[in-house]
């Protein structure tokens, strides 16, 4: 039997005037999940955080918390917190007094109040900088005593606005791995807002993928990279070639798809979605093969020139030019790219993949 969701969103929608922020919003988070919204900016992920937590009152549908619709119940209220993209850590406050400021507006009893900062700080590794002030801390740090702050009153769910956005990239990956830990070791739920694809995969149990207010994939983040439902989420998770498709035709188990690219590429009719409108068809960089000697019959093959490779540590991105100055990206091993950059640029090269790589996908899943 599945858990009861902790969060529940039904139809949520929400209107500024004649724009719609957000359209039919639904889904249900788990217990201990750390769900993540994810999209470009403007797509509506914020204003959905917001209304979860109280601070945005929705235009339509429900919201409901751990069995209790949240219709009229204000932020403070509500059994979240939330930590701010900026941290919002009072600069006059010790670390210490910072995250026992809630509870002392609460009127706990002092001896109550240090022991749950105490708590809260070894949570999330600050015990020993309890006294000092915020300007005395790493970004990190600070960002770390919102959430202590956050956490020291136990809210069912934490919901995170861009949290890490404010970091350095080495110091973000750390702190990606700090939330992890945390979560794991508090066992509430995390609600997080980022426009940051990796961030989201690294961190994700589920992710919602948002786009003009409509939300148009929720899945894992494996399933959402390996089986996006339409030309958006596949092009806005992870690198992808995408080749459109002028017309098809189905032939018993078989399609044969006509591309400007590509030719005519007939691939499983197993790999047609349900909406066969616009189509194009896909295949990830690190299914691309690049080499000097012409490929295999079955194999499906473009010839071009060598472009950029961009080395990047244990893999490369190479760039292979098409006719008409169109490439596209393959994905090289150590190996493969020491022997594309003794290269010249300009070298003839052809690019191959396997018909199963390949994806085909709608313009709009929902259309």
């Amino acid at each position: 039997m599945a858990p009861t969701p902790i969060i529940s969103v039904h139809d949520v929608c929400k209107y500024y005037g004649n724009f719609t922020a957000l359209e039919g919003i639904s889904f249900d988070i788990k217990p201990g999940e750390i769900f993540v919204l994810l999209g470009p900016s403007g797509c509506g992920k914020s204003t959905l955080l917001r209304i979860i937590a109280g601070l945005e009152t929705e235009s339509k549908g429900d919201v409901v918390i751990d069995g209790t619709d949240m219709l009229g119940i204000p932020a403070n209220k509500r059994p979240v917190n939330m930590v701010f993209q900026s941290y919002a850590v009072f600069p006059h406050m010790s670390v210490e007094a910072n995250v026992a400021y809630g509870l002392k507006l609460e009127r706990l009893p002092k001896a109550e109040i240090k022991a749950k900062v105490a708590e809260a700080l070894e949570q999330v590794h600050l015990s020993q900088f309890s006294h000092r002030m915020p300007d005395q801390l790493s970004g990190g740090q600070r960002q770390r005593v919102a959430l202590a702050r956050a956490l020291v009153k136990r809210p069912q769910v934490l919901l995170l606005d861009e949290p890490l956005s404010a970091l350095d990239a080495k110091l973000r990956d750390a702190m990606r791995l700090e939330l992890v830990k945390l979560q794991e070791s508090v066992g509430v739920s995390f609600v997080m807002v980022t426009h940051d694809q990796s961030e989201a995969m690294a961190m994700a149990d589920r992710i919602a993928v948002l786009k003009d207010g409509k939300l148009r994939q929720l899945d894992s983040p494996t399933a959402l990279y390996k089986n996006p439902c339409d030309q958006f989420v596949a092009d806005f998770i992870g690198r992808i070639n995408m080749f459109d498709v002028s017309s098809h035709t189905r032939n018993g188990d078989a399609v044969q798809f006509d591309t400007k690219t590509l030719g005519t590429v007939t691939l499983p009719a197993s790999l047609m979605p349900a909406n066969t409108r616009n189509l194009a068809i896909a295949v990830r960089p690190e299914r691309v093969r690049v080499g000097l000697e012409q490929p295999a019959a079955e194999m499906i093959a473009v010839t071009g020139t060598l472009g950029d490779v961009a080395f990047q540590g244990d893999s490369s991105l190479v760039e292979i030019i098409l006719d008409g100055e169109r490439s596209i990206t393959a994905l090289a091993t150590e190996a493969q790219a020491e022997t594309l950059m003794a290269l010249e640029i300009g070298t003839q090269v052809y690019a191959n993949w396997q018909p199963k790589d390949m994806l085909v996908l709608p313009e709009n899943a929902s259309e």
